[in-house]
């Protein structure tokens, strides 16, 4: 009898260890950007679907029918638990990221691709040990392509073009860009850009080609200054809350990483590329006047932004991380080297 009962023992508890292992998790994601929005239906959602996948059913990502929080607090959103899993800026709160501007300097960005799959093992290697993901679980950091600037007044063809004009700005390294180049900078969100320009709150616009067009805003704009290597770009986080990760089972963790990481920056990084390249002839089409910077506006631009680089690399040296190091394994992976 005390066999059997110790059999019958055994069996309850191997039962309830199956049972950890095959727990049903739903990741609650807080849906900020239209459904047809290119990014969520060629690359985020076939990557819920991917979940569903390789964790046979067991972990689904449920889309919220209305944002959880304002963009600017989508990693505050996981990080306190209101949502478990968002997609954001990390621009959309200056300051908070420092070490996340690298990948944001003027004049070094390729293409999406090339330069999400850099950064991915760069934070791997350098910024996630740093501290740079606090509280939550990374599922990758990625790229968009670089980043110009678009106005509606006047071509940009001399340094004082940029005097007078208000530009809207994506993060805060493009806001002191502007403001170093003559323009006033103005901080809102990707989501108001038209209502801004609509109201001649700004004059114009820090964005990429296919923006204009995912956005629906082309018809105000005229001017596209197209600047070697960007004028900007954008760091992007997909993130989890670290406790509603911990609940998923160790197996179906490893198996969700195994297409996220550096897997998922390649694919989101194609899939916006791929759109960005689409949309440069698609801006000349609607008559925008595309114009790249050189002679004595290239210097200048040069002479205003250069420094940008020095400034960044001795703000992460503070935080106890080598610049000059991040920067060069960056640029030597992404083949950005200006």
């Amino acid at each position: 009898m005390k066999r059997i009962a110790f059999g019958a023992m055994a069996a309850a508890v191997t039962l309830a260890a199956n049972g950890v292992h095959a727990q049903e998790v739903t990741l609650r994601y807080s849906e900020w950007l239209p459904p047809t929005y290119f990014m969520n239906e060629r690359g985020l959602y076939p990557y819920f679907e991917e979940i569903e996948r390789v964790t046979e059913g067991r972990v689904v990502v449920e889309k919220s029918a209305a944002p959880l929080g304002p963009p600017p607090r989508n990693y505050q959103l996981a990080l306190d638990g209101i949502a478990d899993i968002t997609w954001g800026l990390h621009g959309y709160t200056p300051g908070t990221f420092p070490l996340s501007e690298m990948v944001e300097l003027p004049f070094h960005s390729t293409d999406a691709e090339k330069n999400s799959v850099a950064y991915w093992r760069v934070f791997k290697e350098f910024l996630e040990p740093a501290g740079m993901h606090p509280g939550v679980h990374t599922l990758t950091v990625h790229t968009q392509p670089p980043g110009q600037l678009f106005n509606r007044v006047r071509p940009i063809g001399a340094p004082g073009d940029f005097q007078g004009l208000k530009i809207r700005s994506t993060n805060s390294g493009v806001a002191n860009a502007i403001a170093r180049l003559g323009a006033t900078p103005v901080g809102i969100p990707v989501t108001e850009m038209r209502e801004a320009l609509e109201k001649g709150i700004v004059d114009g616009v820090s964005l990429t080609d296919e923006a204009l067009f995912n956005f629906h805003i082309q018809e105000f704009v005229s001017y596209e200054m197209a600047v070697p290597g960007g004028l900007y770009n954008a760091s992007m986080f997909l993130v989890v809350n670290e406790a509603k990760w911990n609940q998923i089972s160790p197996e179906d963790r490893e198996a969700i990483m195994s297409i996220s990481g550096e897997t998922l920056a390649r694919k989101l990084g194609r899939v916006w590329q791929d759109e960005q390249d689409a949309a440069v002839q698609k801006a000349r089409d609607a008559g925008i006047d595309i114009s790249v910077p050189e002679g004595e506006l290239l210097d200048y631009l040069h002479e205003q932004l250069d420094s940008l680089e020095t400034e960044l690399v001795e703000k992460v040296d503070a935080k106890g991380v080598d610049g000059a190091a991040v920067l060069k394994a960056y640029r030597d992976l992404s083949g950005s080297d200006g």
